[in-house]
């Protein structure tokens, strides 16, 4: 209550003070508008300065709309009330209604010119509408009224360099500089401004300053040696790296300097030998080093030497920075281009092993391991991935396909059912996910969902030959819609001409439907393309010859295809009568 007190004995005075003003005016200028001033009782006084500072509250703790009104009603008892113009200004500068809030805290600054923290505020909202005419008119003004403050000289700066007023900016970051003596950032924004301007001479005079004020700093020859470097006046860089190397020859950023000047100079022999001697230091940002090896990654598969120099830098990044992810993420993505898969899969596993939040690593080393057939480390890996990320669609997938090869064919429907739901914008996916789905589902003989996802995966892309194979050997298998799967064998065939299994599938749906002949002319063919070493083929041919009367032939296919390993007790049992006949 005692802060309430003090205020209202300050808005009392106040208001008296306008009050005596107004009467001295209408004394002496009877002819002039009277000016709008509210009077106002003690009560009103309190519960007016009650409700600001409650507004204030309000507005601190986010509650704008409650701020908001208790500030309207504020203003509407008291217009003159700069401070809660300004508050209102705040609201609204929250709200992003900046024109408004120039209306409020402009008001503020007439009815209060002395209050800095108003013309700070209209700055700050010139600035953030591009204003920058009279932000630079305002700061200008605040500047000259309190010229020692570095603050309002760097606003008048800003508002100079936003409308490209560079050397102008130049002149007030002089005055800051002689109000701080030499400031690095004095310093950088005005080798930054002459660098703008093309002015590398004055640039690098900027820099001297620093030389003149700590000549034993090796970082600062380096600044100029770089400048020279970058803008292709390598030659006035020499002797600025040669100080630099005898104040601090074991300065790893020499080597960059270094690096750059031969490179520049088209040196590439002595450029590579200081590219070594940076990826060596442990003391220079790995980031760094990754953004230079990274302008190989286009050109390992062009050129033979650039490949073999980024490997050499690559496995002195991995003997510098052994224990960062980032070292084995990037000589992963440098041993898969090169298809180096195994390395890449144990680089991959390295990062893993010190951070698994980056999804985009597990999205290469599981596909990696499916490539390089390493089935069982890639279900259990993809199943710690769905447990990490369970809302990417990949682990899910590569779990489902690496289930089926387990034939655990309940686990992997669940998967692929669960990851599909997570599939968006990308039909390449969706299809991977139906067609294990339709393998799965038949495996499991619920025929009805099968056919379902080899439907659904036909209706988007019906030139899989894998696919049409499958599917309509599957129709034959259970003497279903013959007609139809003859119909999709034979597009595998077209697609992807002379297959023997393609064939062999053709043949059996003719078998199927008691088109014998026709289904031997096939069979031959598969037989010639190779499925003549195919059990499954032999025996096929076997039993279609049987169907023909050809029993001598038919055994002697049997028995081949018994040799390649087929002893199913249908088999053997169709040899047996056959030797009985």
């Amino acid at each position: 209550m005692k802060i309430i007190s003090t205020l209202l004995i300050g808005c009392f005075l106040c208001t008296c003070w306008n009050v005596s003003a107004q009467k001295e005016k209408r004394k002496e200028k009877k002819n002039k508008q009277k000016s709008e001033v509210v009077v106002l009782s003690q009560k009103e006084q309190y519960k007016n300065t009650a409700q600001f500072i409650e507004a204030v509250k309000e507005r601190l703790l986010g509650n704008y709309g409650v701020a908001e009104q208790l500030l309207q009603e504020v203003l509407r008892t008291e217009p003159t009330h700069d401070a809660a113009h300004f508050e209102y200004a705040n609201i609204l500068i929250a709200k992003h209604q900046l024109q408004d809030a120039i209306v409020h805290v402009q008001t503020a600054i007439q009815l209060n010119d002395t209050n800095i923290w108003y013309k700070i505020m209209l700055g700050d909202i010139y600035n953030m509408t591009e204003n920058y005419t009279e932000s630079e008119k305002l700061w200008k003004t605040i500047s000259e009224k309190h010229p020692e403050n570095i603050e309002y000289l760097y606003n008048y700066a800003l508002s100079l360099i936003y409308q490209n007023k560079l050397k102008e900016a130049v002149k007030i970051y002089d005055k800051i500089e002689i109000l701080t003596g030499i400031n690095e950032d004095i310093i950088y924004a005005k080798q930054n401004i002459w660098l703008h301007l093309k002015d590398i001479d004055r640039a690098v005079k900027e820099l001297e300053k620093l030389i003149e004020a700590y000549p034993k700093e090796a970082k600062n020859y380096l600044q100029i040696a770089d400048l020279y470097n970058t803008n292709n006046m390598s030659d006035k860089a020499i002797p600025y790296i040669e100080k630099a190397k005898t104040i601090d020859p074991t300065n790893p950023e020499i080597h960059i300097i270094l690096y750059n000047y031969y490179l520049s100079n088209k040196k590439n022999e002595e450029a590579f030998e200081e590219l070594k001697q940076v990826f060596a230091a442990p003391s220079l940002k790995l980031d760094e080093k990754v953004k230079i090896i990274m302008r190989y990654f286009p050109l390992v598969n062009k050129n033979p030497e650039y490949k073999k120099e980024a490997f050499i830098l690559l496995d002195t990044l991995t003997k510098t920075h052994p224990q960062e992810a980032m070292t084995w993420s990037v000589y992963g993505d440098f041993l898969s281009q090169d298809n180096r898969l195994e390395e890449a899969a144990a680089a991959f596993e390295k990062v893993l092993s010190f951070d698994q939040s980056k999804y985009v690593v597990w999205e290469q080393y599981l596909s990696i391991l499916v490539d390089i057939n390493q089935w069982d480390k890639a279900y259990t890996e993809s199943k710690t991935a769905m447990e990490l990320f369970p809302n990417q669609a990949l682990p899910y997938l590569i779990h489902g396909m690496m289930a089926t090869y387990k034939e655990e064919w309940e686990t992997a429907v669940q998967s692929l059912n669960e990851g599909k739901k997570y599939v968006v914008d990308n039909i390449n996916m969706a299809l991977q996910f139906y067609y294990h789905l339709a393998e799965a589902y038949y495996t499991l003989q619920d025929y009805k969902k099968s056919d379902e996802y080899f439907e659904k995966y036909i209706l988007q892309n019906a030139n899989n030959p894998i696919v049409l194979n499958n599917y309509s050997y599957y129709l034959s298998q259970r003497g279903e819609r013959l007609d139809y799967a003859l119909t999709l064998s034979e597009r595998a065939n077209k697609l992807s001409p002379n297959e023997a299994v393609y064939e062999d599938t053709y043949a059996w749906i003719l078998y199927k439907k008691g088109e014998v002949e026709k289904a031997k002319e096939w069979m031959e063919k598969a037989i010639k393309h190779g499925g003549d070493t195919d059990p499954d083929i032999l025996e096929h041919y076997g039993d279609i010859l049987m169907k023909l009367g050809e029993s001598n032939q038919a055994l002697l296919y049997w028995n081949k295809a018994k040799e390649l390993g087929k002893d199913h007790p249908q088999l053997l049992e169709k040899i047996k009568a056959a030797k009985q006949e």
